[in-house]
């Protein structure tokens, strides 16, 4: 009988510890194809009374980054070396 009831107690702690850790594993946090991030507001700030194309440097809790000022939706931003370049809008051909 003893036996029996902690089985029991057994089986209900695994189920406590897997459905909340399965529930966790199934949420998708990721952001929608195709959207991207903002950059932060420094990247704006440092670029505020620059012209484009201008290198400037990030200094961030890593570490600095070496920039560029890039135009991106009418914003001068400080874009990092070796960033990927900003989505292409898509054009209608009408192909």
């Amino acid at each position: 009988m003893i036996v029996h009831g902690m089985k029991r107690v057994g089986a209900v702690c695994l189920l406590a510890i897997l459905v909340p850790g399965m529930t966790l594993a199934s949420t998708d946090f990721r952001r929608p194809p195709g959207e991207r991030r903002r950059p932060p507001q420094a990247a704006f700030d440092i670029c505020k009374d620059k012209s484009e194309g201008e290198a400037v440097e990030l200094s961030t809790p890593n570490g600095t980054i070496k920039a560029t000022c890039k135009s991106i939706e009418g914003q001068l931003v400080a874009v990092p070396e070796g960033a990927p370049p900003p989505p292409q809008k898509e054009s209608s051909t009408g192909q």
